[in-house]
């Protein structure tokens, strides 16, 4: 039997690495209790803490596969059109068009419960419109009036809780069971450290004797200078990734490795392990990417790499083809190899479904995000701005104002607009145009009346 690499990097645990999750039995424990008192379960915590691997891998290990059809759901472009994809796939006939026949039809063809999964939930809240969410919160509520029973999680970061507020004024019952991830304490740390060392089949294992202070110093190396009591799980595998390398030196992730307390103090000051592991990928990137003729800078690489986060730090998933159209101006060759090397380093991932590239983990969209120049956060805002009103739009005929206008225009020339943000553009000019010439025609009427 071959030795199997036990770390995940960036990746979500799925049903399949049951023997590899480790550190969260209380959590699982509580989330399988809960599924069953209520139609509707809340699953939040920071960034990091393990959200979908909770779901995902620990969840799913306490059912049978005939117990359980969970669908997970990303909202992808839109969370509505996500949805009846889900449903029509699973053998629904109509998507949310006929909620009752739908889920009628998926259980005659599996004859197991149904449970849908609403992973990063926040996605929503940052990338969606008021319309798409009224919308969602309608399909909400037919599920629940639907006769059989079928059961929702919704997983969300905990800063965007808030953001539920309209929800929760339609769908009373939605907050009522919840469960708080919490980050990760020395005792998880070292139950994750133990099991993956020990279980049969794993390359990697601890210097006999000296268990305890292994586990004790990666989690101080991780935790540095902060007075905190807890760590978040994505620092704890990329330092595990590092430490691996640094006792083997194999990329393939094949050769044994014995963890030691020696190893671990020659890594010297870990400082933020994921701005470091990003400023080193991108500056491998750049180098890979360099050649006699031509150099392509470290801040080229990061320019191509900034449209995968958000403004707040999260994760955008964008296909080449709007990557490309946010870079006007950047050769398209260099930004698919750029793309391409990305998710060779498994900083990006991409996902035939949608034909979609995103951050491996929302902890580098902020990291991201903390590396924009004053700039590209500008460029960021007339970007949502634009978008916005030309979403409002559809239903109303809303232009900019005057301080919208100015703020927009000196970067009209640096973006690629749609035809509908051209037009939005071109009616906010031609109204405030007419609205200065309707004050002057009003100040020249003041003042011949004062003559």
């Amino acid at each position: 039997m071959s030795k199997i690499y036990p770390f995940k990097f960036l990746d979500s645990y799925g049903k399949d690495d049951t023997n590899l999750f480790f550190g969260r039995d209380e959590e699982i424990n509580d989330l399988y209790k809960m599924i069953f008192e209520s139609n509707i379960l809340m699953v939040y915590g920071a960034s990091g803490t393990g959200k979908t691997s909770l779901i995902q891998c620990g969840l799913a290990s306490r059912f049978q596969p005939h117990d359980w059809l969970a669908l997970y759901i990303r909202r992808g472009g839109d969370l509505n059109e996500s949805f009846d994809k889900t449903i029509i796939d699973a053998g629904g006939i109509a998507g949310s068009a006929d909620l009752a026949r739908s889920f009628k039809a998926i259980y005659r063809s599996s004859f197991r419960p149904v449970y849908l999964i609403f992973d990063q939930f926040e996605e929503l809240f940052i990338l969606g419109t008021k319309e798409e969410e009224a919308k969602f919160i309608q399909t909400v509520q037919g599920i629940l009036n639907i006769e059989q029973p079928v059961k929702m999680i919704f997983s969300i970061r905990e800063e965007y809780v808030g953001h539920l507020y309209e929800f929760e004024k339609a769908i009373p019952q939605l907050m009522r069971k919840k469960l708080r991830v919490e980050p990760m304490n020395l005792d998880k740390v070292r139950q994750v450290i133990t099991g993956v060392t020990t279980f049969e089949g794993t390359n990697i294992s601890l210097t006999q004797g000296e268990e305890q202070a292994i586990t004790g110093k990666i989690f101080d190396k991780i935790k540095g200078s902060d007075k905190t009591l807890t760590i978040q799980l994505p620092y704890l595998q990329v330092f595990l990734d590092k430490l691996y390398m640094a006792t083997t030196h194999d990329d393939t992730h094949q050769a044994e490795a014995v963890f030691s307390t020696d190893t671990i103090d020659k890594m010297g000051n870990i400082g933020d392990i994921l701005r470091d592991f990003l400023e080193e990928q991108v500056k491998a990137i750049s180098q890979k990417l360099s050649n006699g003729s031509v150099t392509v800078s470290v801040d080229e690489i990061w320019k191509i790499l900034s449209p995968f986060a958000t403004l707040e730090g999260t994760k955008d998933p964008i296909s080449m083809r709007t990557l490309l159209d946010k870079l006007p101006g950047m050769d398209r060759k260099l930004v698919a190899d750029t793309v391409a090397a990305f998710v060779n380093s498994r900083i990006l991932r991409h996902s035939e479904d949608g034909d979609v590239y995103e951050l491996a983990h929302d902890s580098l969209a902020g990291e991201i995000a903390g590396k924009r120049s004053d700039e590209e956060i500008a460029l960021l805002e007339v970007r949502r701005l634009l978008k916005s009103y030309t979403d409002l739009n559809k239903q109303t005929t809303d232009v900019l104002s005057e301080k919208q206008l100015n703020f927009v225009s000196p970067f009209l020339d640096k973006l690629n607009l749609s035809p509908a943000e051209q037009e939005l553009v071109a009616q906010s000019q031609q109204k405030i145009v007419e609205q200065k010439h309707k004050e002057r025609r009003r100040f020249r009427l003041i003042l011949s009346g004062m003559t």
